[in-house]
């Protein structure tokens, strides 16, 4: 059976006009849509119906993989780092496509999307994997490089930030400050960069001989209402603050930092706090939140160099880059009396 734009919108009950501009590399459909109709075109074996497509042998895939969607679907980070691998990819003469993946697909419907166009390769926006979820990019073909997770226990390309170095800067920074008595923001949904800034926290606070204690560090979802909901009940059972507070990254700081003010805590006139990740939104909430810049331009290039050399074979190992990131001072921090 010869198959006909009609017969795929009936197949994903969208509209035939929708299934028109794909098959004709025209703009009007979401990337995800679209995405969505080129999996059916290939599953159905009529590849014939796609004129002049976009996707060729020589692109190179950035696949935003989701494993659960919290941290990708929330003011997703891969934004920022956008732009420069596009850059770096013209750079080299290839080009890029942008798909989504979600590990909850069908395992034959994920192979179909990332094998049936022979990319030369693939970048990651791994932020939310864990080991259990490389089996299947094991399996492929092409080469990848994995974005925004140092995937230590792996032995695969990846390009992330220096978590523990990031906690260690904001926290020698309140330290310096004269802060004594620290609080943690931590993450309900795990991913592994959060898993390791919050044992950088715990080391600090080792490396400092001072007290670790629980009830200081406060548990919130990561989705905005979860995060509200969960800093005021930590609110409405402790006991006592903490001077300051580091967090897992910027939005969970910048939501406890508006949550507290609501309470009438004073920040940072009572209690300070360190973000991560350095997000617009710490410059649009008063006072702006006192951050560690993630070095999203360097990843970015550094994740279509490391490609590179894999597809063009001037490379046979893998590599893991650590990007070192840096302090940006704001004013949600205040200098205790005591000296340091």
């Amino acid at each position: 059976m010869r198959y006909k734009a009609k017969d795929i919108a009936r197949e994903l009950g969208v509209s035939p006009a929708a299934v028109s501009l794909v098959l004709n590399n025209k703009p009007g459909v979401g990337d995800e849509k679209r995405q969505e109709i080129i999996n059916k075109v290939v599953e159905l074996g009529c590849e014939y119906l796609l004129k002049d497509s976009n996707v060729a042998k020589g692109d190179i895939g950035f696949v935003i993989y989701k494993c659960g969607g919290e941290v990708i679907e929330e003011y997703p980070f891969f934004n920022y780092l956008s732009e420069s691998i596009i850059g770096a990819i013209e750079d080299n003469n290839y080009k890029m496509t942008m798909m989504y993946l979600d590990k909850h697909m069908p395992l034959n419907e994920r192979y179909l999307a990332m094998e049936d166009f022979r990319y030369a390769g693939y970048i990651i926006y791994a932020v939310e994997m864990y080991p259990e979820d490389m089996e299947f990019f094991s399996r492929l073909s092409a080469p990848c490089v994995f974005l925004d997770n140092p995937l230590p226990t792996q032995d695969v390309d990846a390009v992330t930030v220096d978590n523990y170095l990031g906690i260690y800067q904001g926290f020698e920074y309140l330290y310096r400050m004269g802060h004594r008595e620290f609080g943690y923001i931590k993450s309900k949904f795990p991913i592994i960069c959060f898993d390791e800034r919050y044992r950088a926290f715990e080391e600090c606070l080792r490396q400092k001989g001072l007290v670790f204690n629980r009830d200081y560090v406060m548990e919130v979802g990561y989705l905005e209402a979860q995060t509200e909901k969960d800093v005021e009940r930590y609110l409405d059972i402790t006991g006592s603050l903490p001077t300051a507070f580091l967090a897992d990254n910027d939005l969970l700081a910048c939501r406890a930092v508006q949550a507290f003010k609501r309470r009438g805590i004073h920040v940072p006139d009572e209690v300070s706090f360190v973000g991560f990740d350095n997000r617009p939104i710490c410059s649009f909430i008063e006072p702006k939140v006192t951050t560690v810049q993630l070095p999203g331009e360097q990843m970015g290039e550094l994740a279509v160099k490391a490609l590179v050399e894999k597809i063009e074979k001037t490379r046979s190992y893998n590599v893991k880059y650590k990007i070192e990131p840096k302090l940006i001072e704001n004013e949600s921090v205040r200098r205790m009396l005591q000296t340091v």
